[in-house]
């Protein structure tokens, strides 16, 4: 009989910094995974996946459009281009205190000029555009103000 109670949870932090760099303001809130963020997942045991994408980018949107599991892009892209919220960092957190979960936590930053405007949603992504999953939260008017760090953490 096998047992395992492991679910995937995740959730993005985002730090708001001033131009002096002190943090301001945070907020966090927990992500959903799509359909294909579950088939990613899935082709990391698949001996026959030899391509498998990575996640590497952050895309920023507007919209709060509930989330749908088969969903495939965010509701209202904020940017000219996705790039302009790489994945900087991603680190692997061994469990601690007695935790039998590993976190890997991935780091991006909308630098003063970047996506300014009013966001709502976010979601990460893999090079050729898989939405792994998507979050929203209430409305965050970016402006050339001020930066925010993205910190999306995914527990296993």
């Amino acid at each position: 009989m096998m047992r395992d109670h492991l679910s995937i949870q995740g959730r993005l932090t985002i730090r708001k910094h001033n131009l002096s760099g002190d943090l301001v303001d945070e907020v966090s809130v927990h992500n959903d995974i799509t359909l294909a963020g579950r088939h990613l997942v899935g082709n990391l045991f698949n001996k026959d996946s030899a391509n498998i994408a990575r996640v590497t980018k952050i895309v920023m949107g507007r919209s709060d459009t509930p989330f749908s599991e088969d969903a495939t892009a965010i509701g209202n892209k904020v940017g000219e281009t996705d790039v302009k919220t790489p994945i900087e960092i991603a680190e692997v957190l061994d469990p601690v205190s007695g935790r039998k979960r590993v976190t890997l936590r991935l780091y991006g930053e909308l630098k003063e000029a970047d996506c300014n405007d009013v966001l709502k949603e976010a979601g990460l992504f893999t090079a050729d555009n898989v939405m792994y999953n998507r979050v929203t939260f209430g409305a965050i008017t970016k402006t050339d103000q001020f930066k925010l760090t993205l910190v999306w953490e995914i527990i296993f």
